[in-house]
């Protein structure tokens, strides 16, 4: 992308020509006007501060503990890279990320010109960091978040790597131009396009509004959002430093959070994945199931399969969903007949199962898990929970059908990315696909998987 050149270039010749004049600040001078303290300037060889191009400090707030492991994005030649050395302390570790090959170098020397062993620098795209899920207790970046053409899938990636309550602490550009005139917005923030590369490399291109970058991180998953507040720095007449602060919610409590709402403020039987006859899943129940046979739904949702197996003389029947609100909805809907199925309101990942089952069937919940930690505790589960021989019978949707359900992303599987995915103990023992004809007569591709517990 002509952007990432153009960024490229300009950091490559500022981490070689570190006293050419960019036109904006940088230096000592703007460390110290960002009251970066004293004590860390000390600390740091003096060379290194030649390269503060700060546009904010994204530590006035920041909680970070000794022995925490730390990512700066878009480090640079490594400023905020060895402030964070500092306050991790030995016991921590701090990694760095930068697109800019010169400023991965010059990072690394810089970390070892400082005798810190801690401390890391990866030459990487924000969007596909190579580090572990929930691995990280903080993240901070200093005006290189504006500088990326899709803050959303930044923010995601973000949110991957913190552990759950995790921090993020930045600064970065803001767009102060009047609303009418601004270029960005939520919806473009993928493609500003009217800016050339010198634009973007300028933070002046892609750089949005306070609130629009808000709402983003609003819908990454992250809360007690807050601007601390705005800096002298400026990239042009409709720019300024600003900082900011979040916290990440864990996966569970967002995934509770999503669909307690949903229920509560949607027609369930119009959203997309509704089905008016869920014949498919109630047809392989009664292929692999007798009719006193323990059945787990997981993720019931307000679905009307648990109908159709009451009727069809299935009683020993559990449905498990993280939402109490859909629950409500089904106990409502079945009337006399809602003191047969138990009811377990729980997320996936906290569920233990009061007793073993012979069937877990699963139309809604495996394709929404996106960690990798999350899907291996999914399947530490479903073996907990089942008998030896049980069955399980996961639907997904397919690698070429929908990449969105409910305004959440979701991983698609066929048979090769499900054989990947399973553990040992559990063997797929029947796949298909289907069309799942929608209440607005849309269709959606589905995979079908049949899983046994060896």
């Amino acid at each position: 992308m002509a952007e990432n050149k153009q960024i490229i270039e300009l950091y490559t010749e500022l981490a070689l020509n570190p006293d050419k004049d960019f036109g904006w600040d940088k230096g000592l001078n703007n460390a110290q006007a960002h009251g970066y303290r004293q004590e860390w300037i000390e600390a740091i060889p003096s060379p290194v501060w030649q390269y503060c191009a700060a546009v904010g400090n994204p530590f006035t707030q920041a909680d970070i503990k000794k022995g925490d492991t730390v990512i700066d994005l878009g480090c640079g030649a490594g400023v905020d890279l060895l402030v964070s050395a500092l306050l991790v302390g030995d016991q921590g570790n701090v990694i760095g990320v930068d697109i800019t090959p010169e400023m991965v170098k010059k990072a690394t020397y810089h970390a070892n010109l400082s005798g810190f062993s801690n401390v890391k620098v990866l030459e990487s795209s924000f969007e596909h960091i190579a580090v572990e899920d929930e691995s990280v207790d903080v993240v901070i970046s200093n005006g290189a978040i504006n500088l990326t053409s899709c803050k959303e899938s930044v923010f995601a990636e973000i949110y991957r790597i913190l552990k759950p309550h995790g921090k993020l602490f930045f600064a970065d550009m803001i767009d102060t131009s009047d609303e009418k005139e601004s270029c960005c917005s939520i919806e473009k923030s993928a493609s500003c396009g009217t800016g050339d590369g010198e634009d973007w490399a300028n933070c002046v291109a892609g750089t949005l509004r306070q609130d629009a970058l808000i709402s983003i991180m609003e819908n990454a998953g992250f809360k007690d959002i807050e601007c601390t507040g705005h800096t002298h720095y400026t990239t042009s007449e409709t720019t300024q430093g600003a900082t900011f602060k979040a916290t990440k919610i864990p996966s569970d409590v967002l995934r509770k959070q999503h669909w307690d709402t949903l229920f509560r403020t949607k027609d369930h039987t119009q959203v997309l994945w509704h089905q008016e006859t869920p014949k498919t899943s109630f047809m392989q129940i009664e292929h692999y199931a007798n009719k006193d046979d323990c059945i787990i739904d997981v993720g019931c949702g307000a679905s009307l399969l648990v109908d159709m197996l009451i009727d069809d003389g299935y009683k020993n029947i559990t449905l498990l969903d993280t939402s109490g609100t859909c629950l409500d909805i089904v106990k409502k809907r079945l009337c006399d007949k809602s003191d047969i199925p138990n009811y377990i309101c729980s997320d996936i990942m906290h569920f233990t199962a009061p007793k073993k089952f012979d069937l877990w069937h699963d139309r809604a919940v495996f394709h929404f898990l996106l960690l990798e930690k999350e899907k291996k505790r999914y399947f530490e589960v479903l073996q907990e929970s089942l008998i030896p021989g049980g069955i399980a019978i996961i639907h997904t949707f397919s690698v070429d059908g929908e990449k969105q359900c409910a305004g959440l992303d979701i991983v698609p599987y066929n048979d090769t990315r499900m054989l990947q995915a399973l553990p040992s103990g559990l063997s797929l023992i029947a796949y298909d696909e289907f069309i799942h004809v929608t209440p607005k007569k849309s269709e959606q591709k589905y995979s079908s998987f049949v899983i046994k517990k060896i």
